[in-house]
C-alpha cells in the first residue's frame, strides 16, 4: 500500500500535469469519497476550472488515503481539498460533510 507522502506526491503530479495553462498560482482538487467511489473537481486560481485528473489509479490512491487517515475512527472525512501552488507547496484539508453522509444514508435505504 502507498504511503501518505506517496499519495500526496501522486496528487501533486497529477494536478500539475492536468493544468493546460502556463501562468497559474493555485490549483485545487476537490475530492468526494462515498463508499468505494471518488469524485474529482479541479479549480484553478480563484475563478477558473481545469480538467481534474482522475481515473482508477488516482481513485485507488484516494481510497487508500481515506483508509489510512480514518483508521481507528479518529478522523472521519468524506470530502477533501488538495491545494497545490505553482511553487510546489501543497496543503490537504479533510472535511466531514454530515449532509452528504445523511443523503447517502437516505438514498441507500430507498
Amino acid at each position: 500500500m502507498e504511503t501518505v507522502d506517496e499519495i500526496y506526491d501522486k496528487l501533486g503530479q497529477a494536478i500539475a500535469g492536468s493544468i493546460g495553462v502556463q501562468n497559474w498560482v493555485k490549483a485545487q482538487l476537490h475530492l468526494e469519497v462515498v463508499g468505494s467511489s471518488v469524485d474529482f473537481k479541479g479549480y484553478l486560481d480563484e475563478t477558473g476550472r481545469f480538467n481534474a485528473p482522475g481515473g482508477f489509479s488516482l481513485a485507488k490512491s484516494i481510497l487508500n488515503l481515506h483508509a489510512i487517515t480514518t483508521e481507528g475512527g479518529n478522523n472521519k472525512w468524506n470530502r477533501a481539498i488538495f491545494t497545490l501552488s505553482s511553487t510546489g507547496k501543497f496543503d490537504m484539508e479533510f472535511i466531514w460533510d454530515q449532509e452528504l453522509h445523511d443523503e447517502i444514508e437516505r438514498l441507500s435505504k430507498e
